[in-house]
Formats: structure tokens, C-alpha cells, sequence
């Protein structure tokens, strides 16, 4: 039958116990051990993980920001052109104009010399004519008709010169 022993049960024990050493120590702390830096392992690659998908969050977000500014930037380059080519248009047509007002004024100047020009050599012409007649009327009274027609005729001469 079983007997009860406080020996045998205290070998049993103290037996248990160096076993629960043995196993605890050499077992369980390497497999621990492992268990830990598996687990570390994981962590520094979650952390890395999550760091690098902070630093693609991040470069993300300053990829948009410099698509707006490059937007900007240009919308900005595009008024300037703008700008600058309504004020290049603006002093072309400006230019064209006071050309224009400038050729039409000389035009006009050189139209009026010309016109005093040739009132001014037609009322010489006239003169001449008049003091010839003056002239003819005085050598010979007597020719009235002959005078009349010879004036007409130097006239019409005169006028188809021109």
C-alpha cells in the first residue's frame, strides 16, 4: 500500500523544486528569452514601419503643398505675361496712334504749302498777266478788242501749262 512519509514527500518536494529550477532556467528562460527578442524584433520593425510611413505622410503632404505652390507660381507668371503684354499693347497702339496723328498733321501741313504754293504762283500769274495787259493796253490804245481777246488767250495758255 502507499505510505505516507514526510521524508518521501519532503525528497518529493525539494525533487519538484530543483526540477522546477532546472526547467525554469534552462528551458523556459532561453525560450523566453527568444519569445522576447522576437517580440523586440517586431516592435523596432513596427516602430520602423510606422516611421516610415509617417516620413511617406509627410513627404506626401509637402508634395501637395509644393504642387500648390508651383500652381501659384504659375497662375502668378501667367498674369505678369499678361500683364506685361497689355502694357506692351497698350504702348504699341499708343505709339501707332501719336504716328498716325503725326503723319495726318504733316500731311496736312504739307497740303496747305503746297496750296499756298500754287495760289501764290497762280496770283503771280494773274499779275504778270495783268500788268502785260496793263502794259499791251497802254502801247496801243487803240487795239480794245484785240487786247481782250490777246489776254484770253495768254490765260488759257497759262492755265493748260499747269
Amino acid at each position: 500500500m502507499l505510505k505516507l512519509d514526510i521524508n518521501s514527500m519532503l525528497i518529493t518536494a525539494v525533487n519538484l523544486f530543483l526540477w522546477f529550477l532546472l526547467i525554469k532556467t534552462f528551458l523556459f528562460k532561453p525560450i523566453n528569452n527568444v519569445i522576447r527578442k522576437r517580440e523586440e524584433a517586431l516592435a523596432s520593425r513596427y516602430e520602423e514601419a510606422k516611421r516610415l510611413q509617417d516620413e511617406a505622410k509627410e513627404a506626401k503632404e509637402q508634395c501637395a503643398k509644393f504642387q500648390v505652390e508651383i500652381e501659384e507660381e504659375k497662375k502668378q507668371a501667367v498674369l505678369e505675361a499678361q500683364e506685361k503684354a497689355k502694357i506692351e499693347y497698350d504702348r504699341i497702339l499708343t505709339e501707332a496712334k501719336e504716328k498716325a496723328e503725326q503723319i495726318v498733321e504733316n500731311s496736312k501741313k504739307e497740303a496747305n504749302l503746297q496750296k499756298e504754293r500754287i495760289v501764290g504762283k497762280a496770283e503771280q500769274e494773274i499779275r504778270s498777266l495783268i500788268l502785260d495787259a496793263a502794259v499791251t493796253s497802254m502801247q496801243s490804245q487803240n487795239r480794245g478788242g484785240a487786247l481782250y481777246d490777246e489776254f484770253l488767250t495768254k490765260a488759257g495758255e497759262t492755265h493748260a501749262e499747269h
